[in-house]
């Protein structure tokens, strides 16, 4: 038996080479599929068919002074949305590209009205000129489909520019 282990051990290992081809195989076949969803669906979150119609009022005012953005989200006939727990509709991971606006918060809470949802973003320019500033929509909806809902959870790129003037 002894024998055995000894002689498994001293024999080389198939797996292990010098030049560490079977490492760079298993590292390109793990990255293969982790990218297939992506390849395959799309962008992860990225809901191209949502019954949903973004309109996004860009924000103007003085440097210095907040200025409110206005986002409405509406939805399709058949469609409505509803108030998940405990997040709720909001807009979250804003950024202005070239650091010209700051936020008055992290997230924004939407507010339905009708069949939209209305965010009203609380932004200042920094400095004067045209701010590009992206953020995130997250989302929920329900369709009915008979005699059952169907709850949908989606985000939606908001796009928008804050301009500071003098």
């Amino acid at each position: 038996m002894n024998r055995a282990i000894g002689a498994a051990a001293s024999r080389p290992d198939p797996l292990r080479r010098e030049n560490g081809s079977m490492r760079k195989l298993a590292i390109s076949l793990g990255a293969s599929f982790a990218l297939m969803p992506v390849l395959v669906f799309g962008p992860l979150g990225a809901e191209e068919n949502a019954p949903i119609v973004v309109r996004v009022e860009d924000a103007r005012g003085p440097v210095g002074r907040p200025a409110e953005l206005v986002a409405r989200l509406s939805i399709k006939e058949g469609y409505r949305f509803i108030e998940p727990q405990p997040r709720g509709n909001r807009v979250i991971e804003l950024s202005s590209a070239d650091g010209g606006v700051s936020f008055a918060r992290r997230v924004f809470r939407g507010r339905i009205e009708g069949d939209s949802i209305v965010f009203r973003l609380e932004v200042t320019p920094i400095r004067p000129g045209a701010h590009p500033i992206n953020g995130v929509f997250r989302v929920s909806y329900v369709t009915d489909q008979g005699d059952s809902w169907h709850l949908r959870h989606v985000s939606l790129p908001l796009v928008a520019t804050v301009t500071g003037t003098e």
